[in-house]
């Protein structure tokens, strides 16, 4: 699910990234963000949600170069239960369908 969002966070060098960007997948525990450069595992960011303007935070899991070379795969989880972050309603685990 593609979904607007803003990137805060401090990458190397103590240096502040603020960047405009898009959702590649969303899920209950968090996401993966697709960027212009690459997040170290760890690093804690803030995304708002460009439909929302809710905004929460995340940690770094994992990076990975995107197979077409144009953008940074960076997956985050939650630091929180995200609720209504998404505006999507995830089946709960215990849901049949």
């Amino acid at each position: 699910m593609r979904v607007p969002v803003e990137v805060r966070c401090t990458v190397a060098g103590g240096r502040l990234l603020e960047e405009k960007t898009h959702t590649g997948v969303v899920g209950v525990h968090g996401a993966m963000v697709r960027m212009s450069c690459m997040v170290e595992m760890g690093t804690e960011v803030e995304l708002t949600n460009h439909f929302s303007q809710q905004t929460e935070k995340f940690r770094v899991v994992w990076a990975r170069s995107a197979e077409d070379g144009d953008l940074w795969e960076i997956g985050v989880e939650s630091m929180k239960p995200l609720g209504d972050f998404w505006g999507v309603r995830f089946p709960s685990r215990s849901d049949p369908r």
